[in-house]
């Protein structure tokens, strides 16, 4: 053996023994510097409100300051971009939904970010099932009323959404390729408009996240929800207690750049899942009508392809076209 090649396995070897320390040492001197969450739409929204909540327990946490970067624009492409070009040292830290890591990629082929390549996956952190509600005195009064009543009227109920390729309108996408239901589509600039034309009477049935509120108040009724039954809401069906199979809810996680240390990477979703399980964060939550959530970064992976699988087919099916 030359005494290149046994210089070299010594230095190989030495550096696998070192590795535990390293790995420990690592943990606990990171972060040393503060940390910046993207959250790729304006301030106000839900992705905001759970971006915000959980960077303010993280900062907590970790003893660093964690910076809300509010990257609005082009439904979450921009802000997402930002983070994919970030450097991966585990200090940059975005807020992903089916928005911004699915639908975006629908709308346009040519992000400049691929979702399922550019990102490590830290942990789905909240999600929520998604209500379908119409006016007190609709004579609506379950989605089985709504699936006989659009049957004997193809094309005649209308349904309002916040908007072309959203959520909502994925969700009425996936009932109707079940069902063989036609809803006349009217979609909306946002889920704010969506509700006034339905209180309104501008439309019969509204899917959208925003309605919960409104329920809450007793200004619209909801008649179901697209996921699991709402702890918030729990006399409200799920529609997958009709339409056997049926499951569409919204939901966010946190993601870092791709290549992110894998210390760094498991100390977050440690802290993430740590604040998931807060009563504090539960119920704050819980008043939005959302659910804290919790995985693996692996579990979060596997969900992330699932969905991306789900809706393209979705769209392929009720032939939707994502703006």
């Amino acid at each position: 053996m030359t005494y290149f090649h046994s210089a070299r396995r010594r230095s190989l070897m030495a550096a696998a023994a070192l590795s535990p320390w390293a790995s420990m040492s690592f943990a606990q001197t990171w972060p040393d510097k503060p940390l910046r969450m993207i959250v790729p739409y304006p301030p106000g929204g839900n992705t905001d409100i759970v971006g915000r909540l959980y960077a303010q327990k993280l900062s907590e946490r970790l003893k660093q300051p964690v910076v809300v970067d509010n990257r609005g624009g082009a439904a979450g492409v921009i802000g997402m971009t930002a983070a994919a070009r970030s450097q991966a040292d585990g200090l940059t830290i975005v807020v992903g939904d089916s928005g911004s890591l699915i639908i975006a990629g629908l709308a346009n082929p040519n992000l400049a970010y691929a979702p399922l390549k550019d990102f490590d996956p830290i942990s789905l952190v909240s999600s929520v099932s998604i209500v379908v509600c119409v006016r007190p005195e609709s004579p609506i009064r379950s989605i089985a009323d709504l699936i006989a009543t659009a049957r004997d009227k193809p094309g005649k109920i209308t349904l309002g959404t916040a908007g072309m390729g959203g959520p909502a309108h994925l969700a009425y996408g996936l009932l109707a390729s079940m069902t063989g239901i036609d809803l006349l589509h009217v979609p909306y600039k946002g889920g704010a408009a969506a509700s006034t034309a339905t209180i309104a009477g501008e439309v019969d049935v509204m899917i959208d996240g925003a309605a919960f509120a409104l329920v809450k108040a007793g200004r619209l009724r909801a008649i179901a929800v697209t996921g699991p039954r709402l702890q918030a809401l729990p006399d409200v069906p799920s529609i997958g207690e009709t339409v056997k199979g049926f499951e569409f809810t919204n939901w966010w996680g946190m993601l870092v750049p791709a290549g992110t240390p894998a210390e760094a990477l498991s100390r977050l979703n440690q802290e993430f899942t740590a604040i998931a399980g807060m009563a504090d964060v539960q119920e704050r939550l819980l008043g939005l009508g959302l659910a804290a959530r919790s995985t693996t970064p692996a579990e979060f992976g596997a969900f992330l392809r699932n969905e991306t699988d789900k809706i393209h087919k979705v769209v392929k099916t009720a032939g939707i076209k994502v703006n």
